[in-house]
């Protein structure tokens, strides 16, 4: 059972990784699905946060499949 939630989480990341490498013309079409700009001014750019929500979700299902050892 937690393999396959490790692998789930590991799709999910690389979706995540995958649509913010997007490139600008794409990212804005993400953006606008995300919520865009009209209420949040001071939270980070979208982009950014499907790198880093991608870069952590890949973490954590690497550790839950064993790859990764602390």
């Amino acid at each position: 059972m937690i393999t396959k939630f490790g692998i789930v989480l590991c799709l999910a990341a690389v979706g995540m990784l995958i649509t913010g490498s997007l490139p600008k013309d794409k990212m804005d079409k993400v953006n606008v699905f995300m919520g865009g700009k009209a209420k949040y001014d001071n939270r980070p750019p979208v982009r950014v946060q499907l790198l880093v929500g991608g870069a952590v979700f890949l973490f954590i299902g690497l550790l839950m499949l064993g790859l990764i050892r602390l």
